[in-house]
This record gives structure tokens, sequence and C-alpha cells, in this order.
């Protein structure tokens, strides 16, 4: 199965709190062909770190493929705000999922829930917040 990621899946990996489940999900990303929206690089590599910290977010994201912001992202991304108060990035990662046909891996699940035709799939156990 392909991927999408949500940012904090990322973020999730840097701080060593992903857990097994998160790190399978990640690995079969990278062997598969998994994907990230464009946003989510910008979101974890764009804010102040160290350079070997900024080194290992950016190994993160290679072998993952990157989804652009194109017209289609775009459009989905209008609909999805207009259906609902919707954070701009996670209109944007959730527009990505749809578009390419892709489930999203995040721990907001709840965030996202609304969206019809989203498959969402939790990296995290129950119990982790």
């Amino acid at each position: 199965m392909v991927y999408l990621f949500d940012s904090n899946v990322f973020i999730y990996q840097l701080n060593g709190v992903l857990g097994d489940k998160g790190q399978t999900l990640l690995r079969t990303g990278l062997l598969k062909g998994g994907a990230y929206s464009v946003i989510s690089r910008i979101e974890v590599l764009g804010y102040p770190q160290s350079v070997a910290e900024l080194a290992l977010a950016e190994e993160l994201f290679e072998g993952l493929n990157p989804v652009a912001v194109d017209d289609a992202v775009i459009a989905q991304t209008i609909r999805l705000r207009q259906m609902r108060k919707i954070k701009i990035p996670d209109a944007i990662i959730a527009a990505s999922a749809l578009i390419q046909g892709l489930p999203l891996v995040t721990h907001n699940v709840s965030d996202f829930q609304w969206i019809e035709g989203l498959s969402l799939l939790d990296p995290l156990p129950e119990a982790t917040s």
C-alpha cells in the first residue's frame, strides 16, 4: 500500500515518538513510493533547527514523492475550505491525498475524518496524544 504522510508523521519521527506502527508505515512508504505534500516539507523544514537536525529532517523526505500544489490540488483545497473551516496547510495535505487517491497517514485524524473519500491511518497507538 502507498500512503501520503502528514507533517506530524515526520515531526513525530524526528522527536523519536513515532513508534513501531508509524515506523512500519513510513518504511512501507519509502519502499513503495509513498508521498508527501510539499506543504509538509515547508512545515517540517521551516523552523529554526541545528544543521544536524535539518539534515535528519531532509533525509526523511528522500525516497518519498512530493505532491506539488498544482491546479487540481488547488481546486480540491478550495472545495474543502468551502465545505468547512479547515487550516490551509491541512486542506492542501488532504487535497493532495484525495487527488493522488492515497490514504493519509496522520495522528490528527479528527481534523480530517469529515472529508468524504479520504482514507485515514493513525500511525500512533490510541493512548498516544
